[in-house]
Formats: structure tokens, sequence, C-alpha cells
């Protein structure tokens, strides 16, 4: 089954609706999926009608819906800091998961940042964790790169991480406030 990018199997099995149990960690994870064809979506799927039926109606914990809707803030929050420090950072882009992933609290926020500043050094994902005190309620993965670096991910030359599917990326764009520097 094609998932997050990349052909892996999903690793659980549907125990009743919207919720698998995963063999890694034992606890159920709710899945959104559209109301009619119970068909499940990614994140990114959850803000538009349902491919398969057309319905715009998704069936979610509010619980995961409130985490997924966190993350978000959390992960503009982030890009918003980065803007504000990095004068070179001229884009970031959000690579969002599947939806039953990205509702995990342990899945983390995943961001390409092109900046001018930066040496080239390919693709290098760098984890952090959650910084609490600092409003960072998730862990992180920042792949930083030049714009000749970008342009080479674009033309798949350089390849991102597994599971960071162009489809499922979202532009943080700079917020007018950053003009960079710190």
């Amino acid at each position: 089954m094609k998932h997050g990018g990349y052909d892996e199997p999903i690793l659980g099995r549907q125990i009743e609706v919207g919720f698998v149990v995963s063999h890694l960690q034992g606890k159920p994870m709710a899945i959104l999926h559209g109301t009619k064809c119970d068909e499940p979506l990614t994140a990114a799927q959850s803000g538009v009608p349902c491919p398969t039926c057309g319905t715009p109606d998704r069936d979610c914990a509010d619980s995961d819906q409130g985490v997924a809707e966190d993350k978000a803030a959390v992960a503009k929050e982030l890009a918003k800091k980065h803007y504000q420090i990095e004068s070179g950072i001229t884009q970031i882009l959000r690579f969002i998961h599947r939806a039953d992933v990205e509702i995990t609290r342990a899945e983390p926020i995943k961001l390409l940042e092109v900046n001018e500043n930066t040496v080239p050094s390919g693709v290098m994902p760098l984890y952090f964790g959650p910084a609490p005190a600092s409003g960072i309620r998730y862990p992180s993965v920042i792949v930083e790169v030049t714009p000749e670096e970008f342009k080479k991910i674009q033309s798949h030359e350089l390849k991102l991480p597994a599971g960071w599917d162009w489809e499922n990326a979202e532009e943080l764009p700079k917020p007018s406030e950053c003009n960079g520097g710190a």
C-alpha cells in the first residue's frame, strides 16, 4: 500500500472504524477518512473534498483534530522564528505525513528551509526534540539547503528523506513583520 510518498506496508490492522493498532507501539491511532466512502485521507487532503467520493465531511476524533491543528500552528510559529533569526531564508516548506501519522504527538514537524546564507551540504535532516519552554511542543526535523540544492531537489537530482512527499507539502510564507536578522 502506498502512503507518505513511498511504498511500504502499513503496520497495523483495522480493528474498528477509524482506528488502527500499531504493531510497533500497540496503541490505537485515529484515521481521518471521508464519511461516505470511509477512505483514509492524507493530512493534505483534510481540507479539500475527498478524491474518492467528493464529500467534504470527515470523521476524526476531536482530540486528534486538535493535535493536528495545534501542530500546524506550532509549525507556523517555528517557521516564523526561523525567518526572524535567519535573514537568508527565502522559503520554508512543511511536509505533512498521512493524517493518522500526523496526529500523533511523536511525529515531528518536518521543514525544508531554503537559505541563501548556508553552505551546500546536501539533504541532511537535523532532528530536534520538543522545546515546550519556547512554545515548540513537538519534535521537528529541519533540512536546510541552498537555493541551488533546492533546484536539484525539485529536479530530483537530490532526494528528500523518506516520507517527505511533494504532494503533501505546504509553503509557510515569510510573515510581513519578518525582515530577517535578529
